[in-house]
C-alpha cells in the first residue's frame, strides 16, 4: 500500500512545481514484462520522480551506495523501494555489496517487476548523454539470463526547461524495449556490449542536447490572476527562505531541484498544518479550516499562473555531493 500512496502524494505535490509536461509515446512502454527502466540522467533524485509517476507499474529504484551508510538512512532509503549502488571509490567492499544488491534486484525482476537504473552512474545537470558505466547494468543482464527471466531494457529521454527555475516544463519520452533474449549469443551467454550499444543510440536519437521549450500555445488562466497575487504575497517569503537555505546546502552541487522539491513537498504541508491549528485556537474553528483549505489554492495559482523560464546555459562545474 505504502507505493501508490506515496506516488500518488508526490504526484499531486508536482502540480505545484511542474506546470507543463510534455508526453510522448509511452503507449512504446512494455508494462508486462519485468524490465530495467533506463534514462538519461540530467537532474539528480528528481529524475526518478519524474518516471515513477509516469509508469502504471511499480518501481525499485538503485540509487548511491554512500546515502545509505547510517542505519536510519538505510531503512528510510530501502522503505522508499531503493537498493544501494556502490562505486569502488566510496568502499572498498564495492563489489562484495553489490553482489547483494544484484542477487535483490534480480529476485524481484523474476516477479515481473521494474528495476530502475542510470546507465550514466552518476547525474552531472548536463542535457548530452555522458559515457555509460556498464558493469551495474551488465551485472543485471546477465544474471536475469542466467535465471531464465526474459527482460526488457525499457529506455525513456527525459528533458528539462530549467534545473534552477520553478515552475518548469519537463518533458518525459517513451521508447520502443530492447529484448535481451534477442541478443543471446548461447546457452545463458547475452551479448551485453551490443545491448548497451544498441541503447546508446536510441537516447541519443530522442535527446536534443537543449533545455525544452516550453508550449507557446499555452494560455494563463485569467480567473487565477487575483488568487495568484494573493499566493505571492502569502508564500513568498516562505519559499525565499527556503530556497535560500537549499542553495547554501546544494551550492556548486547538482542536488538543488531535488531538494528543494523534496523539502517543499513534506515541510509546506506542515507548516500549513501548523499555522492552521494556531489560527483555530486564536480565532475559532472555521477560520483554521479556511486558512488550511485556501492556503494551498492560492499557492497553486501562483506557480501556474507565472511564466516558465527557460534556461539558457548550461550550469558548469556542478559536483555530484553535497558539501560539507
Amino acid at each position: 500500500m505504502l507505493y501508490p500512496l506515496l506516488k500518488s502524494y508526490v504526484k499531486f505535490g508536482l502540480n505545484w512545481y511542474v506546470t507543463e509536461w510534455q508526453i510522448k509515446n509511452l503507449e512504446f512502454v512494455d508494462q508486462k514484462n519485468p524490465a530495467l527502466i533506463v534514462s538519461n540522467h540530467p537532474n539528480s533524485f528528481f529524475d526518478a520522480l519524474v518516471i515513477a509517476v509516469h509508469s502504471p507499474a511499480e518501481i525499485l529504484f538503485l540509487a548511491r551506495g554512500d546515502a545509505f551508510k547510517k542505519p536510519i538512512a538505510n531503512w528510510a532509503l530501502r522503505t522508499f523501494f531503493m537498493l544501494p549502488i556502490y562505486k569502488r571509490n566510496d568502499d572498498e567492499q564495492a563489489d562484495i555489496m553489490n553482489a547483494f544488491t544484484m542477487d535483490e534486484c534480480v529476485k524481484e525482476l523474476s516477479k515481473g517487476n521494474k528495476i530502475l537504473i542510470f546507465p550514466e552512474g552518476v547525474s552531472r545537470n548536463q542535457l548530452t548523454l555522458q559515457p555509460f558505466m556498464f558493469k551495474g547494468m551488465t551485472m543485471l543482464i546477465e544474471r536475469a539470463i542466467q535465471r531464465d527471466i526474459p527482460l526488457q531494457i525499457q529506455p525513456y529521454a527525459l528533458g528539462y526547461s530549467s534545473f534552477d527555475e520553478v515552475p518548469k516544463a519537463v518533458s518525459i519520452e517513451g521508447m520502443s524495449p530492447i529484448d535481451s533474449t534477442n541478443y543471446l549469443s548461447g546457452p545463458n551467454q547475452v551479448e551485453t556490449e551490443k545491448i548497451m550499444m544498441d541503447l546508446r543510440e536510441k537516447l541519443e536519437f530522442n535527446l536534443t542536447g537543449e533545455f525544452l521549450t516550453p508550449s507557446q500555445t499555452k494560455q494563463q488562466k485569467d480567473w487565477m490572476k487575483i488568487p495568484a497575487q494573493i499566493g505571492y504575497y502569502t508564500h513568498n517569503w516562505f519559499y525565499q527562505l527556503v530556497k535560500k537555505q537549499i542553495k547554501k546546502k546544494t551550492e556548486g552541487s547538482i542536488f538543488y531541484d531535488s531538494l528543494l522539491f523534496g523539502v517543499l513537498l513534506f515541510g509546506y504541508p506542515i507548516l500549513i498544518f501548523l499555522l492552521s491549528i494556531i489560527l483555530g485556537n486564536i480565532f475559532n474553528f472555521t477560520t483554521g479550516f479556511l486558512f488550511f483549505i485556501l492556503m494551498p489554492v492560492f499557492s497553486y495559482c501562483w506557480v501556474n499562473y507565472s511564466p516558465i523560464k527557460k534556461q539558457e546555459y548550461g550550469p558548469e562545474g556542478r559536483g555530484n555531493a553535497f558539501r560539507k
